[in-house]
């Protein structure tokens, strides 16, 4: 897939869930849900052309077997959830639309930041499947420059930062329902893949001695 391929698929993406979050909403009439959509557009945009041709197909298609063969499916749904619960509830509940719009501006440099992270963890890492497995024949090693100098799941831990992030931004708490368990869902994929990684990559154990915490330094 060639990058140019990969920018209109993405394109036509948001269209269609942005599509589908106006008509859930009842109103096109939602600035920070353009905002919401416009940054990861345009940062998804520019990040795939940084990002390895390969990756896109192993991430697509992914080889061999998958240690958690119905996460995507999960991680799916969920943010499929989390949008569509924040369409309804500015649009048409308000069960829980009262965020402030000074937090909004806050949780959308939330969202922008998680997407950035997200997105130089993927470009540095050519082997950021979307499947828990090891990739020997792509020659797969151990990852420590960009992010992974700090952190050893910088992927998971942006993400996290982006959907927590994305629910004040939409301007919902109630799109925060389903980002509880996303979260923790993102936390038991890093602790599957940590212990693939330990046992059967090289080098990773004596990485992860160097560099100590999954996603956040000091933290954990």
């Amino acid at each position: 897939m060639t990058p140019t391929f990969a920018i209109f698929i993405t394109f036509v993406t948001y269209v269609a869930l942005g599509a589908a979050m106006f008509w859930l909403a009842g109103t096109w009439r939602l600035p920070f849900f353009w905002a919401v959509l416009a940054v990861q557009l345009v940062l998804v945009s520019i990040g795939i052309n940084f990002i390895d041709r390969e990756l896109f197909s192993e991430r697509l298609h992914p080889a061999g077997k998958d240690a958690d063969p119905f996460g995507r499916l999960v991680l799916t749904v969920l943010f499929l959830l989390h949008f569509g619960l924040a369409a309804l509830d500015v649009g048409r509940l308000h069960i829980a639309d009262f965020v402030p719009v000074g937090v909004q501006f806050v949780a959308l440099t939330g969202v922008a930041i998680g997407w950035a992270g997200f997105l130089w963890a993927m470009a540095v890492n050519r082997f950021f499947s979307s499947a828990i497995r090891l990739q020997p024949e792509r020659g797969q090693q151990v990852i420590t420059t960009g992010p992974y100098k700090w952190i050893r799941h910088p992927g998971y831990a942006f993400a996290a930062l982006a959907f927590l992030s994305q629910a004040p931004a939409l301007g919902s708490w109630l799109a925060l329902v389903p980002d509880v368990p996303l979260v923790l869902y993102l936390v038991y994929r890093t602790l599957l893949e940590e212990r693939l990684l330990t046992g059967d990559l090289a080098g990773y154990r004596e990485y992860s001695e160097r560099v100590r915490y999954r996603w956040v330094p000091g933290v954990w």
